[in-house]
């Protein structure tokens, strides 16, 4: 026996979870955008859990952060280079067989309110493009 779960039940719990989600993000009188890219940086130059990571963290719109320049970084995840580096790279794609080092980065935050959760290396040519399309991002200036 399937249960039924009356109309206006269904419409005021659709209301709740839709009110719930737009107050998301807005905290204490802030405008949502904010909020809208906000991420942490974690570098780990011999690869990761080889050494403790070298962390940054960055937020734009206002610019914050611990990065040296939070102007250039901000412009790199504006732009769309930046948000496609973000991306990972497609499994059918032909890349160099380029080796650039040991070290690896991971992003986890927003971008745009877009979440986002890279992760970067050296292992070939398409990577160590990414890598660099995001060299403002990393965290010592280890840009490649």
């Amino acid at each position: 026996m399937r249960a039924v779960v009356p109309v206006p039940i269904l419409a005021a719990a659709l209301l709740l979870v839709a009110l719930l989600t737009a107050g998301c993000g807005s905290g204490g009188g802030s405008t949502t955008r904010d909020a809208q890219t906000a991420v942490v940086i974690s570098l780990w130059p011999d690869g990761e859990g080889r050494s403790a990571p070298k962390t940054a963290r960055l937020v734009c719109d206002p610019e914050s952060g611990s990065l040296p320049d939070l102007a250039a970084a901000c412009a790199v995840l504006a732009s769309a280079d930046g948000r496609t580096a973000l991306d990972p790279v497609p499994l059918d794609r032909m890349c160099t067989e380029l080796y650039g080092g040991p070290g690896e980065v991971r992003i986890v935050g927003t971008v745009d309110g877009r979440a986002v959760d890279a992760r970067l290396s050296r292992i070939n040519g398409c990577e160590i493009a990414r890598w660099q399309a995001l060299a403002a991002l990393l965290p010592s200036n280890q840009s490649a």
